[in-house]
């Protein structure tokens, strides 16, 4: 009862509608179901008697409305969750099959230890590491004569918690200055020029 009521609060005819058809529903099915002598007592009686039809439909309708919104919710929410396993399934693939260039791009957060860095949409590997759900793209991207349009892009929640420090070929423990050297040559041809700010406005 507690699940179906929260999935009518988030019905999108709104909290006013709902209240509106709870209360009906409850009332008609009060009057036709509260017995002879409490229905006498509160002389409604005849009222009840002659307009049951009213009543009837009241509580058809007002049901109906109830069950539709949770319904409705219910899918929506089926929906969502089925969409968030395509995109946990698809990050996993990719995670699995990363290229050098793609590595290099990942790195690039925790070499940088920064959580949000700008990129070149156009760039081949963020572009697919964008599409399969491993990038973030946080606002609107901005225009540069050089880079194209760039967009601050932050890793995924879900791979995040996927990435270690072995897919991404990053060494154990302190860096030497070989290790760091190496992996310094490997960045994409993006982070020295985004990084320093030597970007101009198209």
């Amino acid at each position: 009862m507690a699940q179906l009521l929260d999935l009518l609060r988030q019905c999108r005819f709104g909290p006013l509608m709902t209240r509106l058809a709870l209360w009906a529903l409850v009332a008609s099915l009060a009057l036709l179901f509260l017995p002879l002598s409490a229905l006498q007592s509160l002389f409604l009686k005849e009222w009840v008697a002659q307009n049951g039809f009213l009543l009837g439909l009241v509580t058809v309708l007002s049901a109906s409305y109830l069950l539709a919104g949770a319904l409705r919710i219910w899918l929506g929410n089926l929906h969502h969750r089925q969409q968030a396993q395509q995109r946990r399934q698809s990050i996993e693939a990719k995670l699995s099959v990363l290229d050098g260039v793609e590595r290099a791009v990942l790195r690039e957060f925790f070499l940088q230890g920064k959580s949000v860095i700008p990129m070149p949409l156009n760039h081949p590997a963020v572009e697919e590491l964008k599409g399969c759900g491993v990038l973030v793209q946080l606002g609107a991207p901005e225009h540069y004569a050089i880079e194209g349009p760039v967009g601050q892009m932050k890793i995924a929640a879900e791979a995040r918690a996927k990435l270690s420090r072995q897919a991404l070929r990053l060494p154990e423990g302190n860096l030497s200055e070989q290790q760091r050297a190496a992996l310094l040559a490997a960045r994409p041809e993006f982070a020295n020029s985004l990084g320093r700010g030597r970007r101009h406005a198209a």
